[in-house]
């Protein structure tokens, strides 16, 4: 990998952190950082303002208006269901809405790692560096969002609060290429280049890429178990992000991330698991193979998918399944 490519989106240098700041820091689980001093901080630091309130006005504008103004029939464009059979092998668990909700701290943690670990100057740079990621893919997405809007059928669950909380407040509108895939893939792979490029310690490394890699995970089988996705979905924004962020995702990351989806679960066989993972890959490799003909618009292969795609009825199954 060139460093020019690691520099994509890096302003200005780096000071090393002291190794009091790196011992402070290095013996804590990702888990157990404040998302507080990243909301007190990063919007207000001189070296991270500019990129977040661009990347605000990208998820407002781009992302929650759009669903609004379409729920409330201002806007009118095509929505198109995406949901598949293989769905339906993956049972519906409502307990799993807490681990869905963990999509916006699993990126905002490891912000605030950046800035115990390098102080407010250093880190707030490096905090930039990942935002502008982030901000990059939600405008990525918005290619395809902005042509044409997809969905899933959602069983409803009036005994979770969770669950109807969820339904209540998204209008559904945005499901290929799923963001929740996209960003908690860009998170592992980013910071997984970052140790390296900063020096981490090793015990840093094998400790927050394991538990970002696994935590990854978990929320990418947990947009199935919750029904706000379809494995249509995560193939989308596997290929998407290995198109945006070649620097950071590679394909063989995608197959990885696939197949060990639902490997150590124990409510779905091992011959459906199977079969949902090869659908996934399968879809993944032709889109991989098919963009290759397009290198300036990786959106062709999903947007002629999507126009050729033929939903799975499940509205029968919602009711025997959930």
């Amino acid at each position: 990998m060139k460093e020019t490519r690691k520099l994509k989106f890096r302003r200005g240098k780096i000071k090393p952190p002291s190794q009091k700041r790196i011992k402070r820091v290095s013996s804590m689980m990702m888990k157990d950082f404040s998302v507080m001093p990243v909301y007190l901080i990063v919007p207000f630091s001189i070296y991270s303002s500019s990129v977040t309130f661009r990347f605000l006005h990208t998820v407002i504008t781009k992302f929650f208006m759009s669903q609004y103004l379409q729920k409330l029939h201002i806007t009118h464009r095509k929505i198109k269901h995406v949901d598949h059979e293989l769905d339906w092998k993956i049972p519906f668990r409502p307990d799993k809405a807490k681990i869905y909700m963990e999509f916006i701290n699993i990126w905002i943690r490891p912000l605030c790692m950046l800035l115990k670990r390098f102080g407010v100057r250093h880190g707030s740079k490096l905090c930039a560096e990942f935002l502008r990621y982030i901000d990059l893919s939600y405008r990525e997405a918005w290619k395809i969002y902005s042509v044409c809007m997809t969905t899933t059928v959602r069983p409803e669950c009036k005994s979770s609060k969770a669950i109807t909380g969820i339904q209540k407040a998204d209008p559904h509108y945005l499901c290929v290429p799923s963001l929740h895939i996209a960003i908690v893939c860009l998170c592992f792979s980013f910071y997984r280049m970052l140790f390296e490029r900063e020096g981490f310690t090793q015990k840093e490394k094998d400790t927050w890429n394991k538990e970002l890699y696994e935590h990854a995970v978990s929320i990418g089988e947990t947009v199935l178990y919750v029904k706000q996705h379809s494995v249509n979905c995560i193939p989308a924004a596997l290929y998407m992000m290995t198109r945006i962020a070649p620097e950071l995702f590679t394909p063989e990351m995608a197959v990885t991330f696939i197949n060990d989806l639902f490997k150590n679960q124990k409510d779905i066989p091992e011959s459906d698991r199977k079969k949902i993972n090869a659908h996934m890959q399968f879809t993944y490799e032709r889109f991989l193979l098919e963009g290759a003909a397009t290198a300036e618009d990786w959106t062709e292969p999903v947007l002629r998918w999507l126009y050729d795609y033929v939903p799975f009825n499940v509205k029968q199954n919602v009711s025997l399944r959930s």
